[in-house]
């Protein structure tokens, strides 16, 4: 088979991780590693809310690696399988070469993350696998994590802004942890090009023009 280059290069550091109750249990996995009781660990839960982080943060604590759940029928398993390595959107893998890698997962003795859901899943023996497999759920975040996402990445960006800015993204925007971060950048860009600072109005603007509610008017 054929082995992806992807797969063997070194995992990019992700953002920084925000733990709130909305997604503590799945990060207690991370904490719990390798003493699982299971080589297989799955981490499910709504679009938007942090599977492909967790993944990525995931692959770089332990030295692992990351591929995506589309790559995974052109990568070698057992080359994966020397290592830690997280799968993230399984769904989108193809089904004998999932189960060829938990196989090979077990074979080494290594470990298996895999994000996403084993509902739908067609291959009688891959569904066989995936039921003895834990599962600990993300939920859709929260105040607490959306509000500390927008603030870290306008940290990030070196964006000074006022804590009402924040509190009317959080009110009107799509409750998800991309959109939070879409949003800032956008806002960014658009304070460059404009040379504005990160103001109620230009963030009103970005939503308006995002498809998300605004009450503002904005030129």
């Amino acid at each position: 088979m054929i082995q992806l280059a992807l797969d063997l290069a070194p995992v990019t550091t992700p953002p920084a991780t925000v733990i709130t109750p909305s997604n503590e249990d799945a990060y207690r996995v991370l904490d719990d590693w390798p003493r699982w009781p299971h080589p297989v660990a799955m981490v499910g839960g709504p679009s938007g809310s942090g599977k492909s982080h967790l993944a990525a943060v995931f692959a770089e604590r332990v030295g692992g690696r990351l591929v995506e759940g589309a790559e995974l029928a052109a990568a070698d398993a057992v080359e994966l399988a020397r290592t830690a390595v997280a799968v993230d959107d399984m769904e989108a893998a193809d089904e004998r070469a999932l189960f060829h890698l938990i196989n090979a997962v077990r074979a080494a003795g290594t470990t298996l993350l895999l994000t996403g859901s084993r509902a739908g899943v067609r291959l009688p023996d891959l569904a066989s696998r995936l039921r003895a497999v834990p599962e600990v759920m993300l939920d859709a975040p929260d105040d607490a994590l959306m509000r500390r996402v927008i603030m870290e990445t306008f940290m990030e960006r070196q964006l000074p802004v006022d804590p009402a800015v924040v509190n009317y993204l959080l009110m009107r925007m799509e409750r998800t942890l991309h959109a939070a971060r879409a949003v800032v950048e956008e806002i960014d860009r658009r304070g460059l090009a404009e040379r504005r600072a990160p103001t109620r109005p230009l963030a009103a603007r970005v939503l308006r023009e995002s498809g998300s509610p605004s009450d503002d008017i904005v030129p």
